[in-house]
C-alpha cells in the first residue's frame, strides 16, 4: 500500500471515529435535554400502576396531574398520574411514547388518550423532513420495523422516504438535528438582541395559536367528512390499543376540551355527530371506552388563553371534572371489560 493511500485510510478512520464520538456524546446530551425525553422520564418517575395520560399539546396543557389525582382519590380511585402528553406529536408519536413507557417496565392501570375529531383516523404518510421539533421523538423512539407502519409498501414503493427515515433514525446527529437548530436559533436571537414582540406561551405565539384553531377546524372537517361515514382508524392507533390491552390496562379515549366555536362548527355538525357515534361503537367492539368531555361545565372560552390550550386555571378545573367523571366511570362494573 502506498504511503499516500495509507495516510488517506488512517485519516478516514480517525474522521469516522471522531464523528462517532461526537454522535455518542451528543446523543447522551440530547437524551437528557430533549423535551419529549424529559416528559417520558417524568412519566416513568411518577410510579407504577398509574393512570397514564396521552395526547397532543391540548392534553399537555389541559392536565394538571395533582388536581386529577386528587379528584380521582376523592372518588375512591387511588392512583398516581403519569402525564405523557406531548405537544405537536400525532397518534404515531403517542403510540411510540406508550411503547417506550411500557418497555421501561411501567405497568399502567388505565391509559387516557385525549383526541379530537379525526385525529385517530388514517392519514397520509409523513415525509421524514416532517420529524422536526417534538416530532423528532418519532425518530428517537422508533424501531426499525416502524418504517413499514409509515410506508407499508416499502421497499417496493416509497423507497426514498423509507431510506431517509432509516438514515434519520440511525444516529443522534440526524435524529436531534432540529432540536440543535432550535437551540442554535434561540442562542443567535439572544446574541443579536432579537426579542419576541408578540405575546407567547410555551406553545408559541398567541397569534399563531389563534390562527391554528382555524387550521384544526378545517383539518377536522376534512377528516370526518368521509362520504357515508367510511372511516378507517389509523394503524398507529391500532398499535396503541394492542399495547394497552397486552399490558393489562384499559384504554379510555376522551374528546378534549375545545372552544365553543370549534364545538359548534365541528363536533355538533352532522359529520361530527356521525364520527363520534362511529368511534364510540368501534371502541366498544374492542372493549375500550369513549368519554366526551369537549365542553366541561367548569370551563369558559376565556380559559383558552391562546384559542386552543387551557390556561392554568382551566387545566385545574378540567382535571377536577375529568377526575370525577373517570372515578364514576371506573366504578361502573360494566365500564371496564379490559380492566386489570
Amino acid at each position: 500500500m502506498q504511503t499516500t493511500t495509507r495516510l488517506l485510510c488512517v485519516s478516514a478512520i480517525f474522521a469516522l471515529a471522531g464523528l462517532g464520538l461526537i454522535d455518542l456524546c451528543y446523543g447522551r446530551y440530547a437524551i437528557n435535554h430533549f423535551v419529549p425525553n424529559i416528559t417520558l422520564h417524568r412519566a416513568e418517575a411518577a410510579g407504577t400502576r398509574c393512570l397514564v395520560t396521552l395526547g397532543d399539546s391540548r392534553m399537555a396543557a389541559g392536565i394538571d396531574p395533582a388536581a386529577l389525582a386528587a379528584a380521582l382519590r376523592a372518588g375512591t380511585v387511588e392512583t398516581c398520574v403519569a402525564q405523557l402528553a406531548i405537544g405537536a406529536v400525532p397518534i404515531s408519536g403517542q403510540a411510540m411514547a406508550l411503547r417506550r413507557l411500557l418497555r421501561d417496565r411501567a405497568e399502567p392501570q388505565w391509559v387516557v388518550l385525549g383526541a379530537s375529531a379525526g385525529t385517530l383516523l388514517e392519514e397520509r404518510a409523513p415525509d421524514p423532513s416532517e420529524f422536526f421539533g417534538n416530532r423528532a421523538a418519532e425518530l428517537a423512539w422508533s424501531e426499525s420495523s416502524d418504517v413499514y407502519r409509515y410506508y407499508p409498501k416499502f421497499p417496493f414503493a416509497d423507497l426514498d422516504r423509507g431510506v431517509r427515515f432509516w438514515f434519520a433514525r440511525s444516529n443522534a446527529l440526524t435524529t436531534y438535528a432540529s432540536a440543535t437548530w432550535l437551540k442554535t436559533q434561540g442562542l443567535q436571537d439572544r446574541l443579536v438582541g432579537n426579542r419576541l414582540v408578540t405575546p407567547h406561551n410555551r406553545f408559541g405565539s398567541l397569534t399563531d395559536m389563534q390562527a391554528l384553531l382555524g387550521a384544526f377546524r378545517d383539518q377536522a372537517m376534512r377528516s370526518i367528512g368521509a362520504p357515508n361515514g367510511s372511516y378507517r382508524l389509523n394503524p398507529w392507533f391500532a398499535l396503541l390499543q394492542h399495547l394497552v390491552h397486552d399490558s393489562g390496562a384499559h384504554l379510555i379515549v376522551l374528546e378534549v376540551p375545545m372552544p365553543a366555536s370549534y364545538r359548534r362548527d365541528v363536533l355538533d355538525s352532522a359529520a361530527g355527530l356521525r364520527y363520534r357515534g362511529w368511534l364510540r361503537s368501534q371502541l366498544a367492539r374492542s372493549g375500550d371506552a369513549f368519554l366526551d368531555i369537549s365542553a366541561p361545565r367548569s370551563i369558559e372560552d376565556k380559559n383558552f388563553a391562546d384559542g386552543i390550550h387551557l390556561d392554568a386555571a382551566g387545566a385545574k378545573a378540567f382535571s377536577n371534572e375529568l377526575g370525577e367523571e373517570l372515578a364514576t366511570f371506573i366504578a361502573s362494573p360494566a365500564a371496564l371489560p379490559h380492566a386489570p
